[in-house]
C-alpha cells in the first residue's frame, strides 16, 4: 500500500502526462456599400435691376465612398428646361442661367452629366462644386420675390 501511495504522489508532482490542444478559426468580414452625401447651399441673387446683369454664385459638397464612379447633374428647375431657366413669382417669370465657371462661358444647359468623377479620381474626400448664376439685363417683371428649385442628382 505504501508503494501505491508513493506512485500516486509521484504522478501528482510530475503534472498531467499528455496535454492535448485543438484549434479552430473564424473569418472576419464586412461589406462597404457605395454611398454619397451631398450638402447644398442656396443661390441668392439679391435684388435684380433690369439695367444690368445680376450675378451670384453658390457651391455644393459631395462626398462618396472611395473608388465609386460619380456623375452629378442639375435639372431644369421648375421650368423643366435647363436652356431656359426661370424663377416664378408675381404672375411672371424671371429668366436666369447657371454656369460651371466664374467667366460665365460654360452654361449648365442640359440635364445630362454636368460633372463626373471617375472611380480612380474619387478618393473618398469631400469635393466642392461651384455654380455661377446670371440674370440677364432687360427683363421687365413686377416687383416681388421670385424663386426656382434646382435638383442636384448624384449617381454612383
Amino acid at each position: 500500500m505504501r508503494t501505491a501511495l508513493l506512485a500516486l504522489a509521484a504522478l501528482a508532482i510530475s503534472g498531467p502526462a499528455f496535454a492535448q490542444t485543438k484549434t479552430g478559426q473564424f473569418a472576419v468580414r464586412a461589406s462597404v456599400n457605395a454611398d454619397c452625401q451631398i450638402t447644398t447651399r442656396d443661390l441668392d441673387f439679391g435684388s435684380y435691376a433690369a439695367a444690368s446683369n445680376t450675378r451670384a454664385n453658390t457651391s455644393f459638397d459631395v462626398r462618396c465612398t472611395a473608388g465609386s464612379a460619380v456623375t452629378i447633374s442639375l435639372d431644369g428647375g421648375q421650368s423643366g428646361n435647363p436652356q431656359q431657366r426661370t424663377m416664378t413669382g408675381q404672375g411672371a417669370n424671371l429668366g436666369y442661367q447657371l454656369y460651371k465657371d466664374a467667366a460665365y462661358q460654360n452654361p449648365i444647359n442640359t440635364v445630362g452629366a454636368t460633372w463626373q468623377l471617375s472611380n480612380s479620381e474619387n478618393t473618398g474626400q469631400t469635393v466642392t462644386y461651384n455654380v455661377y448664376g446670371d440674370i440677364p439685363t432687360g427683363q421687365a417683371v413686377p416687383a416681388g420675390n421670385y424663386t426656382d428649385t434646382v435638383r442636384v442628382t448624384v449617381q454612383y
